[in-house]
């Protein structure tokens, strides 16, 4: 029987028990922060629109009609989980950024989005970049060839779907954009989910970080709901990403 009286942690153990704790609660305050504050307002400077994708599943997929046939990337996890909640986070994300390209060119044009013409999304919206897996890429370029976007009266020129460069997961995204895609912008937006966003302002502390965080726009995409599973997973991985040096500390 152990005597609790002889019984101790190793300070070492102890002290890394305290350091995971304290970053789990800050992810967690910057998800509250982050999902509840005020929405960035567009600005004229906003030049480059980065669409973070979500799971690979079929960009035209909104769940609606009890569709239960779904095109995903087969094989991956995350893609089916996200099925069976009836939830298409790239999608969202895609949707939001092109909404936020739209009012960044009605901002330039000082008047109502409602009352952009044609040539005037043409010719102001920021262009939205869109770098995922292989899969992605492909599944993306295929549904706008096939006219997805005219649904939401946005340019196909304007959506930048980047060369298939095996990205598998979220770090990969910064580490291999393509070269000459943020030059000489002055501001990019990144848009991704709520719960996703912590993960992304560490990303940019990175040293080599192919964005300057001085330049960078976070912004939540729509709805900002915060599924409990994934924001439970974030808090988790996190440290993990930290320890192994992945991630930067903040």
């Amino acid at each position: 029987m152990v005597n609790p009286e002889t019984t101790h942690c190793d300070p070492a153990d102890e002290n890394l028990i305290i350091e995971e704790t304290r970053i789990k609660r800050n992810v967690l305050e910057d998800m509250k922060e982050m999902g509840r504050g005020e929405r960035p307002e567009p600005q004229e400077d906003w030049d480059l629109i980065w669409v973070l994708s979500g799971p690979p599943i079929d960009i035209a997929e909104d769940f609606k009609g009890g569709n239960t046939d779904v095109i995903f990337e087969p094989g991956d996890g995350s893609a089916k989980k996200d099925i069976a909640r009836g939830i298409n986070e790239s999608r969202e994300r895609l949707e939001t950024g092109m909404r936020i390209s739209k009012e960044v060119a009605a901002r330039r044009l000082n008047k109502g989005v409602q009352y952009l013409t044609t040539e005037d999304v043409e010719n102001f919206c920021p262009p939205v970049y869109w770098n995922a897996t292989d899969w992605a890429n492909n599944n993306l370029r295929e549904r706008i060839g096939q006219g997805f976007l005219r649904k939401f009266e946005f340019p196909s020129n304007k959506v930048i779907v980047s060369s298939n460069l095996g990205i598998k997961h979220t770090g990969h995204q910064f580490e291999k954009m393509e070269n000459g895609v943020v030059d000489g912008k002055r501001k990019v937006v990144i848009i991704t989910d709520t719960y996703h966003l912590p993960r992304i302002k560490r990303y940019l502390n990175m040293d080599d970080c192919t964005v300057k965080k001085e330049d960078v726009i976070l912004f939540p995409s729509e709805p900002r709901r915060v599924p409990i599973a994934k924001a439970l997973g974030e808090i988790k991985k996190v440290p993990k990403y930290i320890k192994n040096s992945v991630l930067p500390k903040e």
